[in-house]
């Protein structure tokens, strides 16, 4: 797997597949029992429908800043306390390393969409 093959199966999967999962949740569910669902469940259902597109287009924000960061953390180029080693990204039927750019493959991804 080439990293760029990588970078759009997590935008694919994670951040977009993941959006239009809460997407699904907020706009069809009335109850809920988790305490933080049941405390955005209200405001979400009497937000307008603008409010709702700018309260997803946050939420992708977020994700996107997530994954973001775990791949500077693969990569190499973003500190987390506790991480001394470098990471080696590989897959199971090629040895050659993936991971030192997928941050920047994955922003100029996103930037591009």
């Amino acid at each position: 797997m080439k990293p760029e093959e990588l970078v759009k199966v997590l935008n694919r999967d994670v951040i977009n597949g993941n959006l239009e999962l809460y997407q699904n949740l907020l706009d069809t569910t009335n109850e809920a029992t988790d305490p933080v669902w049941k405390g955005i469940l209200p405001l979400y259902i009497n937000f307008s429908k603008e409010e709702k597109e700018i309260f997803l287009k946050f939420l992708k924000i977020v994700e996107i800043n997530t994954l973001s960061h775990v791949l500077g953390i693969i990569d190499g180029t973003t500190y987390a306390e506790g991480i001394e080693n470098e990471f080696s990204l590989t897959t199971e039927n090629d040895n050659n390393k993936i991971n030192g750019d997928l941050q920047d493959l994955f922003l100029e991804l996103v930037e591009e969409e």
